[in-house]
C-alpha cells in the first residue's frame, strides 16, 4: 500500500514558486522542502530534477480568463479600456513570476510555450486575438491583422505593468495616462470612415 501524500503537487508548487521568486533558481529544494513541510525526497519523488520542479513551478497563475474577457455592458473602446486594465493587473501578479523565469540560462519562451500550450499566457494570448476578431466581425474595429493588433494590446498592459514593477510612476501608473493611451490604440484600430 502506498503512503499517502502529505502535501498535493499544487501545493508543493506554489511553496516552490513564492521561494523561487523571492530567490530564483537559487533556492534551495531542501528550503522548499521544509517550507512545504515534507523531506526533500519527496521532492525528488514528483520532480526528477530541480529544474523539473522549478519549471512546473514557474508556470505562470492563472487568471480567469472568462472575467477578464467579459464586460456585458462595455462597447468598443470602452471595452477595450476594461479588458487592457485586468490584463495590467494581471500582468502585475505575474511579472514576478516571469523575471526569474526568464533568468534561467536553459528559458527558451518557445519551448515553454510548446510544453504548456494551455499555460494561462498562451491562452491569454490566444484569447486576444479571439477578442479582436469577433471586434471586427462587429465592425468595431478596422482591416487590421488580429495578431497584430492582439500584440499591441497586450505590449502596452505588459509595459505598464513592468514598469510599475521598475519603480517607474512611484510603482503605479496614473489610470489616466492608461485611458489615453487605450484611447490611441483605440483610434489606431477603428474602421477608417468611407
Amino acid at each position: 500500500m502506498g503512503r499517502i501524500k502529505t502535501i498535493s503537487d499544487s501545493k508543493l508548487l506554489d511553496v516552490a514558486r513564492r521561494a523561487f521568486v523571492e530567490k530564483g533558481f537559487a533556492a534551495s529544494t531542501k528550503t522548499i522542502a521544509r517550507l512545504a513541510g515534507v523531506s526533500e525526497g519527496v521532492i525528488f519523488q514528483r520532480f526528477t530534477t530541480k529544474e523539473d520542479l522549478f519549471f512546473a513551478a514557474m508556470i505562470p497563475p492563472p487568471t480567469d480568463l472568462n472575467q477578464l474577457f467579459h464586460h456585458p455592458r462595455s462597447r468598443g473602446q470602452n471595452l477595450l479600456e476594461r479588458i487592457t486594465l485586468s490584463m495590467i493587473d494581471y500582468f502585475r501578479t505575474t511579472l514576478p513570476v516571469f523575471i526569474p523565469l526568464m533568468s534561467h540560462p536553459s528559458f527558451r519562451f518557445e519551448e515553454f510555450a510548446q510544453r504548456h500550450p494551455d499555460s494561462p499566457m498562451v491562452t491569454l494570448r490566444r484569447r486576444l486575438v479571439e477578442f479582436v476578431v469577433q471586434e471586427q466581425g462587429a465592425g468595431r474595429i478596422g482591416a487590421v491583422n488580429p495578431g497584430a493588433a492582439a500584440f499591441l494590446i497586450w505590449s502596452t498592459a505588459h509595459s505598464v505593468a513592468f514598469f510599475e514593477q521598475l519603480g517607474a510612476h512611484g510603482g503605479k501608473f496614473d489610470p489616466r495616462i492608461i485611458r489615453e493611451t487605450v484611447h490611441c490604440i483605440w483610434k489606431g484600430l477603428a474602421p477608417s470612415p468611407d
